[in-house]
């Protein structure tokens, strides 16, 4: 378990880092403050992020408990995994329907040298819900990190960025749910601790990276004398971009390559298991510079601020970009006793955001194939395993198109989303029954991945298998929002969502009562819930 500063003595040390930062910037690391705060604001958001939020509501009126998953109780008051559809939670870690807070230590000094600085920044989350529950990681480091940086030119600048215990902000890749190479990269690191270093130059027009990561994994040996072994493993990374980034063309490419460790299967037990890839984007911009993802900066209040009017410009103001990704790795090959093979996957997307006045628009479609999400925690069907080519594999694809009208005098904002998606699959799936398996079993056999969360806390996706011969089939959604700011930061929030997935199982007897097997439920939900939220 990780070691930790008990919380009340973390708050003390929280105050006492103001105290410290006699002089913040008014950006803390790389974070872009929004538009719409005044300089007080900056400074006190730059020691503090915390969002508060009261939540009642059913996430499906539809269905009853224990029937549908995920689990859908009785109208109550209380956050539910059920809220976040398909769509949500793809440019980001977070919904904006969590509770959480983040502590923050920052000391920023100009060094003894002309040109100078010298930063540094103790970065503490706080998650409310495991909190509640006990959970030994609910205080958990979010990218604590020291840096020093030499002012070359007018817009010129070197930079030497040390993170030693969480290097999962600094990644490949650029929108959240095709990005890739954080902490989870290494399966297993003891104590999730994963130290790394990032030097950078960067320009107006022109920036490059290169920088190294490592972490401790338990290893599984050929040895007579031991079973285990803990042992470092590293990996190294790069990229290059060329263009302004707040008007016009701009093209980047990154690319990595981690060693994960050993293979700890049978017949290829010890085999390293080696991994690398590349990414490349394209993006244009007008008036309207890509924020760079709120999981990917060092550190930054909170993005989901109320649209404030100081945020207001006439005209058209837009972006657009199309990122890919393609890697590799070697994993145990199920078609060759004793063999190995290079595993691919490849993640795509297209994104861009409109505002004119009052109105904004977002649209995503993105792609992403089983071997890209399984890139953090090798193996869909085993562990450190590739997949068989007798499989048929469907790749997650989905396309979603959100917007907003601000009405500035009532401080209404209203809202709409809706998406499709078609949920990432593989075919031929046979559970493992042993010898005398049932005939029931040895039809054809799918497994779907819903939500093809890559980044949750284990890295690991779960399968549901599908009824026999049943194919996956699109699932569609929407919701409609209304928000209603009350002061700068807090807000109430109503909100009505849809879903019709034809790909929802249930367990249910057969003609005999004797075997349970699946059939597909009704695919429709309707939820809804009104919110409370605070923001500081």
């Amino acid at each position: 378990m990780r070691k930790s500063i008990p919380f009340c003595g973390l708050v003390a040390l929280c105050a006492a880092g103001q105290v410290l930062a006699a002089e913040p910037q008014e950006e803390l690391g790389d974070a872009p403050q929004s538009e719409a705060k005044s300089a007080k604001n900056k400074k006190q958001d730059s020691f503090m992020d915390t969002r508060l939020v009261f939540i009642a509501g059913d996430d499906d009126f539809m269905h009853e408990a224990g029937v549908t998953w995920p689990v859908s109780q009785k109208p109550d008051m209380g956050a539910r995994e059920g809220y976040d559809q398909f769509y949500d939670k793809r440019d980001s870690s977070e919904s904006g329907r969590e509770s959480r807070t983040h502590l923050v230590l920052h000391k920023n000094v100009e060094g003894y040298f002309p040109g100078l600085r010298t930063e540094a920044a103790m970065v503490m989350k706080v998650t409310h819900k495991r909190v509640m529950s006990k959970d030994p990681r609910a205080l958990s480091d979010d990218g604590s990190y020291i840096r020093i940086e030499q002012k070359l030119s007018k817009d010129s600048h070197i930079g030497l960025l040390m993170m030693p215990f969480s290097t999962d902000r600094l990644r490949l890749g650029w929108f959240w749910d095709t990005s890739w190479g954080g902490n989870q990269v290494f399966p297993g690191a003891i104590d999730g601790i994963s130290p790394g270093f990032k030097l950078y130059f960067e320009h107006s027009l022109v920036d490059a990276f290169v920088g190294m990561k490592t972490a401790r994994l338990l290893q599984t040996t050929n040895s007579s004398e031991t079973d285990s072994i803990t042992e470092s493993f590293f990996g190294v990374f790069g990229g290059l971009g060329v263009g302004n980034k707040k008007n016009g063309i701009r093209a980047e490419v990154q690319g990595a390559y981690f060693d994960k460790g050993n293979n700890p299967n049978g017949p290829v037990r010890g085999e390293k298991v080696t991994s690398g890839g590349g990414s490349a984007r394209l993006s244009f911009v007008k008036d309207l510079p890509i924020d760079e993802s709120a999981d990917i900066r060092l550190y930054s209040a909170d993005p989901l601020l109320a649209w404030n009017n100081e945020d207001r410009f006439g005209g058209l103001r837009f972006n657009v970009a199309a990122e890919g990704t393609y890697l590799g790795q070697v994993l145990e090959d199920p078609d060759k006793n004793g063999g190995t093979k290079v595993e691919t996957g490849y993640a795509g997307v297209v994104h861009g955001t409109l505002v004119s006045g009052d109105l904004r628009l977002n649209l995503h479609a993105l792609a992403r194939s089983t071997g890209f999400l399984f890139f953090n925690a090798p193996g869909a069907i085993n562990r450190f395993q590739a997949i068989s080519t007798k499989l048929d594999e469907t790749p997650e694809m989905v396309v979603s198109l959100a917007g907003e009208y601000h009405f500035a005098k009532p401080h209404l904002t209203p809202g709409l989303t809706f998406g499709a998606q078609m949920p990432a699959s593989l075919s031929d799936v046979v559970p493992n029954a042993g010898n005398y398996a049932p005939s029931t079993l040895q039809a054809r056999q799918t497994v779907v991945f819903r939500r093809a969360d890559m980044f949750d806390d284990t890295g690991l996706l779960v399968g549901r298998f599908m009824p026999q011969g049943h194919d996956v089939k699109p699932i569609f959604g929407g919701r409609l929002h209304l928000q209603w700011d009350l002061a700068e930061g807090f807000a109430l929030i109503g909100e009505v969502s849809m879903l019709y997935d034809d790909n929802r199982v249930y367990l249910k007897q057969d003609d005999l009562h004797v075997n349970a097997v699946r059939d597909i439920d009704d695919p429709l939900t309707v939820g809804a819930a009104l919110m409370a939220r605070a923001e500081w």
